[in-house]
């Protein structure tokens, strides 16, 4: 059953009446609209131009290159493997005796030069691009939204290519062997930046040992598309490294977003939440991961669209080391399916404490950080104590101690973000408490930040279509609501005032889909996208499924959020009016 924990409000059948047909024809209305809007940011996003133009040069001459004429010579794949000095090129496909790579190019410059070399550049008679002959003088100019014919020919063979380009990084992983969950397999990677100068890398590329698993719990159940974790290494130890413009580190992700139809959900929420909150004891973090578009190859396989991005950890959250003399605490909720046992969500508290069951998780809910304790009882105390309260507590009680466990700003922010951006699969798992310190009075409240937002805007997890007017609650903000300990309905309508015509506006969510959709459809990422991964149907149930159209998507998660936000706001305007 999709997200048992949604509860429908009892405000909900009031409000969105609208019959099918006036929906169908808002929807016909909006969507000439919206194409446009998308159309418009492509040209603008991130100070992108609408097209980049490519300047292709040979190495050095040829002593002779004459016209590409038809012939008896073979056609081989041996001498069109494409080499630039500026970039990569990634074998993608072949048809017939056409070979096509795909060439990652910088598209933020408006112009590029790519110098272009190959296996037999010393045999080779003809060496032209659609049709113009190649020299290292003058270039043969293409755009980047067009493909190249790279005609090349020796006295003996010919081989006939076609360049794509693509302004999005490239991973290129080779491991040693199968790939598997909670087993690292070594292996190498080749990641290509086109924006490797800003990024600080002296080379556009990055060769280095890495060790491959692969991720996930429900998401591991899509063999045509695995989301896998990868640590960089060398000299046998993991290597700290800056990529793409990210944080330094050595442990990484690429997240596959195979259930969201627009792929974009959670790496778009992210950066929505980055706007909403920031964390009590460092006011540059908000415990949102950054990640970058790219397109991944295994073995020399196209995969598709994916995302490289940061992992919610002790770093991203701002908590102190071990031995800093500072005890920090970074939990996160998991599987909550079993109401008797399910702490998580705040259901029940179990058959157990913490100090009975496994040192590291209670039920569904695991200690992240740190990963070694000597005193594991020690570290469950405040959260157990926290959750008896919600779970057991009389209404004097939870009013009188609840402020002693949770910071309830941050409560406020996380149950607004959650509700404006239908966050249906964030209230019993998915869910990331931290503590700075314990000993700490400014910093010894538990703080909420979300984690895998894949389920949002108008889905499930299984990808079937959620409704519009559900609250997304558990029990804590259910007792938090109807009790309001510390005036917390005031608290909510009050961030509510602010949030809304900013970080929590139709405009503020959506522009975040705006820009990462012109990233990639500018060079047809989202078609190669479609072309691997056409269709998704959910482990659950056949019935839960969608034909991948981004366009089609991203109109969708616009009409559910116009109207999801409309519902909200009549249902936080009428906080003030319930009484205690």
């Amino acid at each position: 059953m999709d997200a048992p924990f949604v509860r429908r409000g009892p405000k909900t059948l009031a409000i969105c009446r609208e019959s099918d047909m006036s929906r169908n024809r808002r929807l016909l209305i909006l969507l000439p609209a919206v194409l446009l809007c998308l159309w418009l940011g492509a040209a603008r996003a991130e100070g992108e131009p609408a097209d980049t133009l490519i300047d292709i040069y040979l190495v050095r001459d040829l002593a002779v290159n004459e016209p590409y004429e038809a012939d008896d010579r073979t056609y081989s794949r041996e001498i069109a493997v494409p080499e630039f000095a500026e970039s990569q090129a990634f074998f993608y496909r072949s048809t017939k005796d056409v070979f096509t790579y795909l060439v990652p190019v910088d598209a933020t410059s408006g112009r590029t030069a790519l110098h272009l070399s190959f296996a037999l550049l010393d045999e080779a008679t003809t060496a032209s691009v659609n049709g113009e002959a190649l020299s290292a003088e003058r270039p043969v100019t293409v755009s980047l939204l067009s493909v190249a014919e790279l005609r090349i020919a020796t006295p003996k063979k010919r081989g006939l290519i076609r360049l794509k380009f693509t302004n999005l990084p490239i991973v290129s992983m080779s491991p040693d062997g199968g790939l598997y969950k909670n087993r690292d397999t070594p292996g190498t990677i080749i990641i290509v930046d086109p924006q490797y100068r800003q990024h600080g890398w002296t080379e556009p590329a990055l060769s280095a040992e890495a060790a491959f698993s692969r991720r996930g719990k429900s998401s591991a159940q899509y063999a045509a598309k695995h989301p896998y974790n990868f640590s960089l290494m060398k000299d046998g130890e993991k290597w700290d490294k800056s990529l793409l413009g990210l944080r330094v580190d050595s442990d990484w992700l690429l997240d596959s977003a195979y259930n969201d139809a627009s792929r974009m959900r959670n790496r778009a929420l992210m950066d929505v939440w980055n706007e909403v909150y920031r964390l009590p004891w460092d006011r540059t973090l908000s415990g949102a991961t950054k990640g970058v578009f790219v397109e991944l190859f295994i073995e020399g396989t196209y995969r598709g669209l994916y995302v490289l991005g940061e992992k919610q950890d002790r770093q991203q959250l701002g908590l102190a080391k071990a031995g800093s003399g500072r005890t920090s605490l970074l939990l996160r909720t998991g599987q909550a399916n079993n109401d008797q046992r399910s702490p998580a969500g705040f259901v029940s508290l179990g058959k157990e404490t913490p100090a009975e069951g496994e040192p590291e998780q209670w039920y569904n809910v695991h200690i992240r950080y740190p990963q070694e304790s000597d005193d594991y009882e020690a570290l469950w105390q405040d959260y157990y104590d926290f959750t008896y309260l919600v779970v057991k507590g009389s209404q004097e009680e939870f009013a009188a101690r609840i402020g002693q466990y949770v910071d309830l700003d941050n409560l406020a922010r996380y149950y607004l973000f959650a509700n404006a951006v239908d966050l249906t699969d964030n209230m019993r798992k998915n869910m990331t408490f931290a503590r700075l310190d314990d000993q700490d009075e400014r910093f010894n409240k538990f703080i909420l930040v979300p984690w895998d937002m894949d389920s949002s805007l108008g889905r499930y997890y299984s990808s079937r279509k959620s409704r519009q007017t559900e609250t997304v609650s558990n029990r804590l903000f259910d007792r938090l609501i109807r009790e309001n300990p510390g005036d917390f309905r005031r608290i909510l309508y009050e961030d509510w005032q602010a949030l809304k015509t900013g970080a929590l506006s139709l405009n503020g969510i959506m522009s975040h889909f705006d820009r990462y959709y012109a990233l990639i459809h500018m060079t047809g990422a989202d078609e190669r996208e479609i072309a691997k991964t056409p269709k998704f149907t959910s482990y659950l149930k056949a019935a839960y499924s969608f034909t991948l159209n981004f366009e089609r998507e991203l109109a969708y998660i616009r009409s559910f959020t116009e109207g999801r936000l409309q519902w909200l706001d009549g249902e936080i305007e009428g906080l003030l009016d319930e009484g205690d």
